[in-house]
């Protein structure tokens, strides 16, 4: 029988808050994958170990109707404000605008069984 495979989401910003996060993905793909109580991995973009985490949460919206409310809990402590988290994803995607759909995926870490 083959492993079942987990979705793996990979962070430039490798740090995570005790209890909810957030991570906020361009486009519905991301939310597309996965189901609220699914398993996923968490993984530095440059490699190493996977953390494993469970989606607590998932909401598709434009990226400008994100309330300010809402980061509170995101991962990124750089992005926890619409501002801060419009400019590191302008940075990652030069042609990113406030327009677009993003995928808000929401998880608390869970420890290694």
């Amino acid at each position: 029988m083959a492993p079942e495979r987990k979705s793996v989401l990979l962070f430039t910003t490798y740090s995570f808050r005790e209890g909810t996060n957030l991570s906020v993905r361009r486009g519905t793909q991301p939310a597309s994958k996965m189901s609220v109580g699914d398993t996923i991995w968490l993984q530095s973009r440059e490699g190493g170990e996977q953390q494993k985490a469970l989606v607590t949460g998932i909401k598709v919206k434009r990226f400008r109707d994100i309330r300010e409310q809402e980061l509170s809990v995101e991962h990124d402590p750089q992005c926890r404000s619409w501002n801060d988290l419009f400019s590191t994803l302008k940075k990652l995607y030069d042609d990113f605008d406030e327009t677009e759909i993003v995928s808000m995926i929401y998880f608390r870490t869970v420890e290694a069984e």
